[in-house]
């Protein structure tokens, strides 16, 4: 009788967060539409995000200089309190909220048209930290061909429940590998009339929607022909859906995604338009003066973007990791990928076509000075 016995050493691996040298961090998302930019500055240091004293950012396009602005920490805090509230890419808001402790917005001027070269050179902290990001190149304009509302009843394992579900076709760019990134955008604007009579004070809010539960490719017996695709990995957090055309090459998809359900408030967001026009305006004078009434308008906004490759599995990393269902502990590592040259962090140029739903306007009356949200 023979015995085997295998030995096997144990090597534990040091790891000190605090050994890791800071880096500079960038995150934007450039838009093609418009003529001015923002991008975000950081530093990412043991794993933690920490605040930058000043930052520097140099546009180029085509190899030529289009920008370079310069800008500190204390001067943005001094002349914009509010800048915190600014977000790191338009479409794509919630859970991308701006900590004006730790991230700083540099806006540059810089009209953009499809097929150009863009690059960006960064820097920090007196030029202490430097990066560059990759070269990117502006995509294409993408088109959104037909939107359409339903009302629709959703059946789930125990109960049911009904949805305003948006549908929209989207007809893919032919002869190319395509990818896309869509959102849905919750708009409110407010008109504040004051009990003096005064002049009305405007204010608006933009948030991006959950995409609740969407049709099971399962369920109809796997019916995702390019004639017909009605499902997409969107659920989860809504600022980072994506898909490519890869199901539906030079077809067109037919999106269905299911925005309020029977237990959402469809119409006007009065608790952030109220949030919204005491930040403006002020505590101590809103007291004083008081709200009569406020008339607000509604709308939804399908926002689709045509980007890069890389940007595709960027957004889906960010999905992954915002997931109810991600737990660190016991999934795979997610790998978040990265385009800054020296430095970490991403920034991406889209190209992007919006639908917009009005729905019915609301007001809300006072009586007198009490404000319900102060």
């Amino acid at each position: 009788m023979t015995a085997l016995i295998v030995g096997a050493c144990t090597s534990t691996i040091d790891y000190d967060f605090s050994r890791v040298e800071p880096r500079l961090m960038a995150v934007g998302w450039l838009e093609q539409a418009s003529d001015v930019q923002t991008v975000c500055i950081s530093l990412s240091e043991g794993g933690l995000v920490k605040a930058v004293e000043d930052a520097r950012v140099i546009c180029t396009v085509n190899g030529k200089e289009v920008a370079d602005v310069s800008v500190r920490t204390a001067d943005l805090t001094e002349q914009h309190s509010d800048y915190s509230d600014w977000t790191v890419m338009p479409l794509m808001s919630d859970g991308l909220k701006l900590d004006h402790h730790r991230q700083l917005p540099v806006t540059f001027p810089a009209s953009l048209r499809p097929g150009d070269k863009v690059r960006l050179q960064f820097e920090a902290n007196q030029g202490a930290y430097k990066a560059a990001s990759s070269e990117m190149t502006v995509p294409e304009p993408v088109s959104i061909a037909k939107v359409d509302t339903a009302r629709v009843t959703v059946r789930h394992i125990d109960w049911t429940d009904r949805y305003l579900q948006l549908r929209a076709d989207v007809p893919d760019r032919k002869g190319e590998e395509n990818w896309y990134s869509i959102s849905l955008r919750n708009i409110s604007e407010g008109w504040y009339s004051f009990l003096d009579g005064g002049p009305d004070l405007f204010v608006s809010v933009d948030n991006t929607l959950y995409i609740h539960d969407l049709d099971d490719p399962v369920l109809l017996d796997g019916n995702m022909g390019a004639d017909d695709l009605t499902f997409f990995d969107f659920s989860g957090n809504g600022s980072f859906a994506c898909f490519s055309d890869q199901m539906f090459r030079d077809g067109t998809a037919h999106l269905k995604m299911n925005a309020f359900s029977s237990w959402n408030d469809e119409g006007p967001d009065f608790m952030s338009l109220g949030a919204e026009v005491l930040r403006r305006y002020g505590y101590i004078e809103a007291q004083e003066r008081g709200f009569d009434r406020c008339r607000a308008a509604h709308r939804l906004e399908i926002r689709l973007s045509h980007c890069s490759r890389d940007a595709y599995f960027y957004l889906r990393a960010l999905r992954t990791i915002s997931s109810d269902g991600y737990e660190p502990a016991i999934v795979e590592p997610v790998t978040v990928p990265s385009n800054i040259e020296g430095g970490i962090g991403f920034v991406e140029v889209l190209n992007t076509a919006a639908a917009r739903i009005d729905l019915p306007s609301e007001e809300e009356y006072y009586g007198d000075w009490r404000f319900p949200y102060l």
